[in-house]
């Protein structure tokens, strides 16, 4: 049987039955936010620590460089602090599965010593993420073949981590049992793909917000140019033509700022971080499962065994 894509329509279908679903799982154990609201933390973190740097550098202020390090710094941690919560995540979500009731303390104390597999997997988030980068400088054939890469590694990846997380293997033991879940496959695998792809629905939902986002703070930056921080300023419109008419309030005199625009680029930046963490959640909870309920059926909560036919196949 082939890989398949669903349309769009049917990917966003898909996405809204993942969210829906996974809000039923997370209602059993409101334990299993924690996670996400950790690397919701550090995702915000990370973007104001590098944004401070860069408004301090603009601003001709002290200290942007040490900011910028910084975030430079967390932009790599964030591949081991990730993987960490996913596991956490992972295991938070198996033992509720089986009927559990965990805390946050406690699926971290089962992931006790995996040190090396979190290192493991964090190692190749970054050759991923470096493969991913290429693709856009490549043309043709290698292109495809580096996103064919990206979107296999993620798929593998996020079998990888519940057999990390429930049964505490090395990546070479873990690996070995892809075999049988691959056999298990095909009647999920618009399924599978429907959540490799979401982050692209989302892109794509958010669209309209980032145009019109950035619309309006252009027209902020033209309105109130004037009064804003002179290091933002791009000075007057007639710098850039001699010739521009006068429409409303603006005019060759009005002084174009680009602080409004450096906001939005900031919020946006923090809104992508937040709903990036919410795909990777969805994933991992799904993924988990899946592995679940190949691996351990036995184990699982029997008023459980019901909707995950359902969610694990998409079958509303």
């Amino acid at each position: 049987m082939e890989f398949s894509k669903p349309d769009k329509k049917a990917r966003l279908a898909q996405l809204g039955y993942l969210v829906r679903h996974t809000f039923t799982v997370v209602g059993r154990n409101r334990a299993l936010l924690a996670p996400l609201i950790a690397m919701w933390v550090y995702a915000t973190a990370m973007v104001v620590v590098f944004f401070v740097g860069l408004f301090l550098m603009v601003n001709g202020s002290g200290g942007g460089g040490w900011f910028l390090f910084g975030g430079v710094l967390m932009f790599f941690y964030k591949y081991f602090f990730y993987n960490r919560a996913e596991l956490t995540l992972s295991r938070l979500t198996y033992d509720t599965a089986i009927g559990g009731t965990p805390s946050h303390s406690d699926a971290r104390r089962e992931l006790a010593g995996l040190g090396s597999q979190v290192r493991s997997l964090a190692m190749l988030d970054m050759a991923a993420t470096w493969v991913a980068s290429r693709k856009n400088k490549e043309g043709g054939l290698m292109s495809l073949l580096l996103g064919g890469i990206g979107e296999v590694w993620d798929l593998v990846n996020h079998f990888m981590l519940p057999a990390v997380a429930i049964d505490k293997l090395g990546l070479r033991e873990g690996a070995g049992r892809l075999k049988r879940l691959k056999e298990h496959v095909p009647e999920t695998l618009v399924g599978v793909f429907g959540v490799d792809i979401m982050g692209g629905v989302i892109g794509t939902l958010m669209a309209p917000l980032y145009v019109f986002g950035m619309l309006a703070a252009i027209v902020c930056g033209l309105y109130f140019g004037a009064g804003l921080p002179e290091a933002f300023s791009a000075g007057a419109l007639r710098d850039l033509s001699p010739d521009i008419p006068e429409i409303g309030f603006i005019g060759p005199d009005t002084i174009f700022n680009w602080l409004p625009v450096f906001l939005f680029v900031f919020l946006g930046f923090i809104l992508q971080a937040v709903l990036a963490r919410i795909v990777t959640a969805i994933k991992v909870v799904y993924f988990t499962l899946f592995y679940s309920r190949l691996m351990h059926p036995e184990a699982l909560d029997p008023k459980m065994q019901a909707d995950l036919e359902g969610y694990l196949e998409l079958d509303g």
